[in-house]
C-alpha cells in the first residue's frame, strides 16, 4: 500500500502546486488591498500632453452667432442623429495638431498647443480669442481617445472611446479580455512622446500596478499581450505530432501497397 500511496501523494502535491501557480498567473491584481469606506488608493494618473497628429475638439462660445459658425463649423455640418459630432466628421472639421505643434483656427490664426495639457491649451486659445471677441468661452477636448490592443486578446485592434480616464483593466476589457494563452505578467505598453517612443512592461497580476502611473492608458498607446511560453510549446508539439502522423500514414500506405503487389 505504501508503494501505491507514495506516487499518488507525490502526484497530488504536483497538482496542488500547479494549481497555485496557475492561480497566480491568471488572477488580476492579486491580493489587492480592500479599502472599504474608510480608506482609498490614491490616483496617480499622469497628465497628457498634446502631441503632433492629435485631433482636437475646440469650441469657441460667443454671443455672436455668425462668429460662432466660423469657429465651430461642425456645429452645423457634423451632427449625427444622436446630436453628437461623429468621429469621421471630427477628422474633417476638428483641429489637427501639426508636426510643429500648431493648430489653425479661423481668424485667431495659428496657436501653439503641442506639449501643453488640454487646460493649458484652453487658456492659450482664450487669450488669443480675446483679441477678436468679448468674453469668449473655450472648450478643448481630445476629439477621440484611441489606443491599440495587440496579441493575446479576444478582439485585437484599434479602440476608440469617448472618456478621459481609461485604465489598463478597462482597456483590455474593450478587447474582450486576455485569452487563456495570454501572459498577464508581462504586458508591453508602447507610448508615443513628443521626442520619441517609450516602452514599459507591466504585471497585471501585481496588486501594486493600481498605484502606478502606468495603470492609466494614454491616447495612442499600443498595448501588446504576448503569448505564454506554454502555448508555443503546445503548438510546436502539435506540429511535431502532426508531422509524425503524416509520415506514419505515408509509410502505412506504402507498406500496404507493397504487400498487395507481392
Amino acid at each position: 500500500m505504501r508503494k501505491i500511496f507514495g506516487p499518488v501523494g507525490l502526484l497530488l502535491l504536483i497538482i496542488i502546486f500547479s494549481s497555485c501557480n496557475t492561480y497566480k498567473k491568471y488572477t488580476y491584481l492579486r491580493d489587492i488591498q480592500i479599502t472599504g469606506h474608510e480608506q482609498q488608493i490614491d490616483k496617480n494618473k499622469p497628465t497628457y500632453s498634446i502631441q503632433p497628429g492629435d485631433i482636437l475638439y475646440v469650441r469657441v462660445i460667443t454671443p455672436d452667432q455668425s462668429m460662432g459658425e466660423i469657429f465651430n463649423p461642425y456645429s452645423t455640418a457634423g451632427q449625427t442623429a444622436s446630436n453628437r459630432v461623429s468621429g469621421e466628421m471630427m477628422y474633417y472639421y476638428g483641429y489637427s495638431v501639426s508636426d510643429l505643434g500648431y493648430i489653425e483656427i479661423p481668424i485667431i490664426d495659428s496657436v501653439q498647443v503641442g506639449g501643453l495639457t488640454l487646460e493649458e491649451a484652453k487658456r492659450r486659445i482664450e487669450g488669443k480669442a480675446r483679441n477678436y471677441l468679448k468674453k469668449p468661452q473655450v472648450i478643448v477636448k481630445m476629439a477621440q481617445f484611441n489606443f491599440t490592443l495587440l496579441g493575446e486578446v479576444t478582439t485585437p485592434g484599434v479602440q476608440s472611446v469617448y472618456k478621459n480616464d481609461v485604465n489598463l483593466i478597462e482597456a483590455i476589457s474593450y478587447g474582450g479580455g486576455i485569452t487563456y494563452s495570454g501572459d498577464r505578467q508581462e504586458v508591453l505598453i508602447i507610448r508615443s512622446k513628443k521626442d520619441g517612443t517609450k516602452t514599459f512592461r507591466v504585471n497585471l497580476t501585481d496588486k501594486d500596478i493600481i498605484k502606478s502611473d502606468l495603470y492609466y492608458v494614454m491616447p495612442n498607446d499600443i498595448i501588446y499581450v504576448k503569448p505564454r511560453r506554454t502555448r508555443a510549446i503546445r503548438e510546436e508539439t502539435s506540429n511535431f505530432l502532426f508531422g509524425i502522423s503524416a509520415i506514419s500514414s505515408v509509410l502505412t500506405t506504402a507498406l500496404l501497397i507493397w504487400r498487395l503487389e507481392l
